[in-house]
């Protein structure tokens, strides 16, 4: 990866977070009670996280693709099977930590507009909306409850994204594969 793509993925990044955070406060300070936020509010929170988890997603897509064209870790990683596996581990552990601040964020969020009391409790509650499991022991006040259905369409997008990077990783994998056939033949 170049050092402008780096620095494009870090300004990205920084992005996600400097709109994620603020966003409750660009909006309103809303104090501990939480109270009732209409319609338009939770949609453009709603906006705001998914632009900043498309940030975040962009940032593990663009190094997935620059470190499975990488010429040292293919050189390195070639000519054995077991190498080739840590390329797609590498993958998905990327893939993975760009979920898992998915969910951060939207706890992060919960928290600030004081939705919960804890960040443990807006950790689980975000990662069962966010993966769309929902148990429901769980739940938003009724007047908030339009947030967490557009954290489940962001989970749901951003999972769909999330498995066309890892099966990126593994069609890589699979031409290292074949090109190490190739040589011997």
């Amino acid at each position: 990866m170049t050092r402008r793509q780096r620095l494009a993925a870090a300004a990205a990044l920084a992005l996600a977070v400097a709109v994620t955070l603020p966003a409750a406060q660009a909006l309103g300070a809303i104090p501990a009670a939480a109270p009732c936020a209409g319609i338009a509010r939770q949609l453009l929170l709603g906006l705001a996280m998914v632009l900043a988890t498309t940030a975040v997603h962009s940032v593990a897509t663009v190094l997935q693709a620059e470190l499975c064209v990488w010429p040292p870790l293919l050189a390195w990683c070639a000519p054995r099977s077991h190498r080739r596996l840590l390329l797609i581990l590498l993958t998905m552990l990327i893939t993975a930590a760009a979920l898992l601040l998915d969910i951060l964020l939207w706890a992060l969020l919960y928290r600030q507009l004081g939705l919960f009391a804890a960040l443990e409790l807006s950790l689980y509650f975000s990662g069962a909306t966010f993966t769309t499991v929902g148990y429901g022991d769980v739940t938003l006040p009724l007047c908030w409850r339009l947030l967490s259905v557009l954290q489940a369409v962001n989970g749901v997008l951003m999972a769909g994204w999330s498995t066309a990077q890892l099966v990126y990783g593994v069609q890589r994998t699979m031409e290292l594969r074949l090109q190490v056939e190739g040589r011997q033949r």
